[in-house]
């Protein structure tokens, strides 16, 4: 029988943009904007291009379509909100927002944001294909025995400089821990599995890569402190972990 989990179901395919309240936020970004600034000056003296400013909103006419001009400050949220409804596919996140905003360039930026959905990777690993195991490994039917580790990224940095996240997986449920990392350090995996600790103990056994973070000494040492069973997966093969 199948565990079934949120990552195994397909994104939900509808959108629900919060168009009308985030016009107000758009206009004043709008406002900080120099580019922005400079064209709506243009157009206080005669017609420029295919903008046009209504209410102090600056929009510009594309394919028949009245557009929101979206500043740089507020690109990303945007792409990352329309994203995010509902996870969908680079084609489908561009084609919604082509429908409300200009953004230059959009494909381009729409790809990377989505490169670094940590829940698009999840599903994505999750949905790999699936090879025979020559070698299966024992994961009890209960829940917390078995974690399933791993890092992704790197990701697009926050402002607390987080470049990557450690993935925590329970081998049964499924459910998944993400913690926030500035490295892959194995000292930072040390730190994140004593948060996890500290709510739910130590797991039977961890199942891993063969990443320096999961074979240094100091994990290894770790591992042996909490009697934890060390598993590394075969090189080259990342789907054996789970």
């Amino acid at each position: 029988m199948t565990n079934v989990d949120a990552l195994s179901r397909s994104p939900i395919n509808i959108f629900c943009f919060p168009f009308d309240n985030i016009l107000s936020r758009l206009k004043l970004a709008q406002d900080n904007d120099n580019e922005v600034k400079a064209i709506k000056e243009l157009l206080r003296i005669s017609a420029y291009e295919n903008y046009c400013d209504r209410n102090g909103i600056l929009y510009k006419f594309v394919e028949g379509k009245e557009l929101v001009v979206v500043p740089d400050s507020m690109q990303t949220e945007i792409i990352r909100n329309a994203h995010e409804r509902g996870h969908t596919e680079v084609k489908y996140t561009e084609k919604h927002l082509q429908d409300y905003y200009y953004i230059p360039k959009l494909r381009q930026k729409v790809e990377k944001i989505i490169s670094n959905c940590v829940h698009c990777i999840l599903i994505n690993q999750k949905r790999g294909k699936k090879g025979c195991l020559l070698h299966p490994l024992q994961k009890e039917d209960t829940p917390l025995h078995t974690y399933q580790i791993d890092h992704l990224g790197p990701l697009e940095s926050t402002n607390k400089n987080y470049k990557y996240a450690l993935a925590t997986i329970d081998a049964f449920t499924k459910f998944v821990w993400i913690y926030p990392t500035k490295s892959t350090t194995s000292a930072e995996v040390i730190a994140k599995l004593e948060i996890q600790k500290a709510v739910f103990g130590s797991p039977f056994q961890i199942i891993s890569d063969r990443s320096t973070a999961f074979t240094s000494g100091d994990f290894a040492d770790y591992c042996a402190k909490e009697k934890i069973k060390q598993h590394a997966i075969t090189t080259g093969l990342p789907r054996a972990n789970g």
